[in-house]
């Protein structure tokens, strides 16, 4: 309990202190603030906004490079399947 203790005391102290120097300067720190939060808000959804879009465009990626090596594969299983019917044909004749 002595770290928990020596947090909220800490916590406490801090409030305390932001309390001793906002409240004379209420005004100011409400502009101050407002700037501040119509200026951060719209940087963070913009940066939200291109994490989002680079999610995306590397799940499209991704799934392209599936999608080709699917047909690849496909190519390549017909061809197979082509050499095994002529085999079978070879060896039963």
């Amino acid at each position: 309990m002595k770290g928990f203790g020596e947090i909220l005391v800490g916590l406490i102290l801090v409030i305390v202190g932001i309390g001793i120097l906002v409240l004379p300067q209420m005004p100011y720190f409400r502009d101050a603030l407002v700037t501040l939060i119509l200026g951060a808000i719209p940087l963070i959804v913009l940066l939200v906004g291109a994490v989002f879009l680079m999610i995306g465009v590397s799940d499209v990626r991704d799934k392209g490079e599936e999608i080709e090596d699917i047909s690849e594969g496909s190519e390549k299983g017909e061809e197979i399947e082509d050499i095994s019917k002529g085999s079978e044909k070879g060896e039963g004749d």
